[in-house]
């Protein structure tokens, strides 16, 4: 029987380098292979939260994940990618594959690990939890997101507007992520349920380009990064941190 590598989505945190964890920095440390995202020629922002890690010896695999809606060339590059990984884990050698926040939310790592499990399912996969985006913005904005029985959901507004109404409905906050590309869409209608006072605007969360912002009207006019959220709280906001 083949003795397979696992393969670990680690997550690195929404940006600020000391939000790794103690797991993460320990296994980064262990680590002979990893394994990295990227859509360009350049270092993505997993690459670069962990750069200090990649020291002489390190193998390193630099995955493409191009940033586009086609099915056809998405389910291409993550064939390549599991294609790529296999040759390593099939030496029985560990694959640490590096997204940024969380492996679980959103992230690069599910759709690797997803084909990697259909095609080779004796590899062992864990998940290496990270600081999400979501979490690190209710710090950095200073508010708590739920309290006692409240409600949260965390919706992707892209393409997806009418989950953006149902959680809105029924949810006493809201975190609203991929927003950037439908934000006028969202503006609109936070505006007409009168939400705009109890919504922020976050973008690079944890980076030096970290912005904040509560009047969303100042927004209407820019382009906004794909790193960019919203946070909404349905019911009362009282200031001092608390809701």
């Amino acid at each position: 029987m083949a003795l397979w590598g696992t393969l670990y989505g680690l997550g690195a945190g929404a940006g600020h380098r000391e939000w790794l964890t103690l797991e993460a920095d320990r296994i980064l440390k262990q680590a002979s292979v990893i394994a990295l995202p990227t859509d360009s020629n350049r270092p993505g922002r997993a690459e670069t939260i962990i750069a200090s890690y990649l020291t002489p010896g390190k193998r390193v695999l630099r995955l493409h994940f191009p940033m586009t809606r086609d099915q056809g060339v998405l389910n291409q590059a993550w064939d390549k990618a599991a294609d790529d990984v296999y040759p390593v884990l099939a030496e029985g050698v560990d694959v640490v594959f590096v997204t940024e926040g969380d492996p679980s939310l959103y992230s690069t790592f599910s759709y690797l690990a997803e084909r990697i499990q259909v095609r080779w399912p004796a590899v062992p996969i864990r998940f290496l939890p990270g600081v999400s985006s979501v979490l690190a913005a209710s710090a950095r904005w200073g508010h708590v997101l739920t309290q006692s029985q409240e409600s949260l959901a965390i919706v992707s507004a892209s393409h997806n507007l009418a989950r953006v109404i149902q959680a809105l409905d029924v949810c006493d906050t809201v975190i609203i992520v991929k927003v950037a590309a439908v934000f006028t869409e969202v503006y609109e209608l936070l505006q007409s349920r009168h939400l705009l006072s109890r919504t922020v605007y976050l973008s690079h969360i944890g980076w030096d380009n970290e912005e904040i912002v509560s009047d969303l009207g100042t927004l209407i006019s820019r382009k906004l990064p794909y790193m960019s959220l919203l946070i909404v709280k349905t019911t009362r906001l009282e200031q001092g941190g608390r809701s």
